[in-house]
């Protein structure tokens, strides 16, 4: 017995152990889809078992174990999109387009001659290879790009001419090579950024897909050469690295993005306001110029909360950030503070006069109201801004100043018009 191909099925069965515990902590549809396509990856190794093993069925096992490559790359390329949920619809699509492909690379294994049998196996895969990419351009809401289907048109144009030239273990390897170039593609394509690891993932992807025209070049020059299986095999261990850096790196994204973002609203939070507050005083300095910390706060909202409950103060906290962030600018920043409070660093200023006018702009933001539960609901605002560096030289005394400028605003209105001026309207 040859066991030559049980080391490999060790480690991949490890990866898929490993990537099965990750799925069962994040739940990210991209990874279910990583995890079909490692388990296709034992499939192959055990055909690849059966072929060394058992003479009597080596092309089958040899052709189910091709085919693999040729279903995993498909899946891998599905994946790319991250807001795909695995369903059977959507994993019958990565897996059926692949078939005119099989059922080509098992014409190869064994031997076929007839002429229009890989004719029609490259129309039909042109055809599914384009079903597919249609599918999962649909699924992602991308837009419809016409050199991806001049590249699919492309590559299956060549493999008819290697075929039509009598080269059909050329067009096998050329297969598999373009298969995982695109993977590579797709994979750094939709990417949030090109980081480390997803550099890294794409480099092995196409390392991965070098190998096939590597060996069938090895084996002309180098006939009598041997390399190691676990050489060949390196790039998947690659991938699935880069894959598993891929996930950390995403994780740790979250996290920071967590920690510095209000949950509710999406909105910068206090840590990330008095951040950005910090590098835009230090733009400020540098430039000689001023800018302006606003301090905003919702006038009733405890009522809203009181007569509607939490879920509807949600809505209304939520439909309050989008007014103020409609009425500034793209430099300025927006953060919720905490409850019902909102702060605005506005960094490109004309002085106080400019500030005055934006305050009163956010002022009147909530003047319209919304409706709730079939009611029309109007609360006010309170504002109040501070300079710098006329009113403080830091972060803490330029909060401390906006915020009694705005507690100041908020008790001359009630003083002039009565505690009523400051609750909640209600309307039919």
């Amino acid at each position: 017995m040859n066991f030559s191909a049980l080391p490999d099925f060790v480690a991949i069965g490890g990866l898929v152990a490993v990537f099965w515990t990750l799925l069962r902590r994040t739940r990210q549809s991209r990874l279910n889809f990583w995890l079909v396509g490692w388990v296709l990856l034992l499939v192959h190794i055990i055909a690849l078992f059966v072929a060394a093993n058992t003479a009597g069925s080596a092309d089958g096992a040899y052709s189910v174990a091709i085919a693999m490559l040729v279903v995993i790359a498909n899946i891998f390329m599905w994946a790319s999109g991250e807001q795909l949920e695995i369903r059977a619809r959507t994993l019958s699509i990565a897996v059926f387009s692949a078939v005119p492909d099989a059922v080509l690379l098992s014409c190869v294994q064994y031997g076929v001659t007839a002429p229009w049998m890989y004719a029609a196996t490259t129309v039909a895969g042109t055809g599914s290879m384009l079903w597919m990419m249609r599918a999962w351009r649909s699924a992602n809401g991308q837009p419809t790009l016409r050199w991806r289907t001049s590249l699919v048109l492309s590559v299956y144009a060549v493999q008819g001419a290697l075929l039509a030239f009598g080269h059909p273990n050329e067009a096998l390897t050329w297969m598999l090579t373009w298969h995982y170039l695109a993977v590579a593609a797709l994979y750094r394509m939709t990417a949030p950024r090109a980081s480390a690891s997803v550099r890294f993932t794409m480099i092995s992807f196409i390392a991965w897909a070098f190998v096939f025209p590597a060996a069938d070049l090895m084996a002309v020059l180098w006939p009598h050469a041997h390399v190691d299986a676990e050489v060949w095999n390196l790039p998947k261990f690659l991938v699935a690295t880069g894959m598993t850096f891929t996930l950390l790196e995403e994780q740790l994204s979250k996290a920071e993005y967590a920690s510095l973002h209000d949950a509710l609203t999406g909105l910068p939070n206090r840590r990330l306001l008095v951040r950005r507050l910090h590098e835009a005083m230090a733009r400020t300095r540098a430039a000689g110029r001023e800018l302006a910390l606003v301090v905003i706060d919702l006038d009733g909202f405890k009522e809203i909360n009181d007569t509607f409950g939490h879920a509807v103060g949600d809505e209304v906290l939520q439909w309050a950030a989008g007014q103020f962030r409609a009425r500034l600018g793209t430099h300025d920043v927006l953060a919720r503070l905490g409850g019902d409070e909102f702060a605005v660093v506005l960094a490109e200023l004309g002085g106080r006069d400019a500030a005055e006018r934006i305050a009163a702009d956010l002022r009147s933001a909530l003047a319209d109201g919304l409706v709730v539960r079939g009611r029309q609901l109007v609360i006010g605002a309170s504002v109040g801004f501070s300079l710098y560096p006329a009113d403080g030289d830091d972060a803490d005394r330029l909060y401390a100043a906006a915020d009694h400028a705005m507690y100041e605003r908020k008790r001359y209105r009630q003083d002039a018009h009565g505690p009523g001026a400051l609750e909640v309207r209600l309307g039919a």
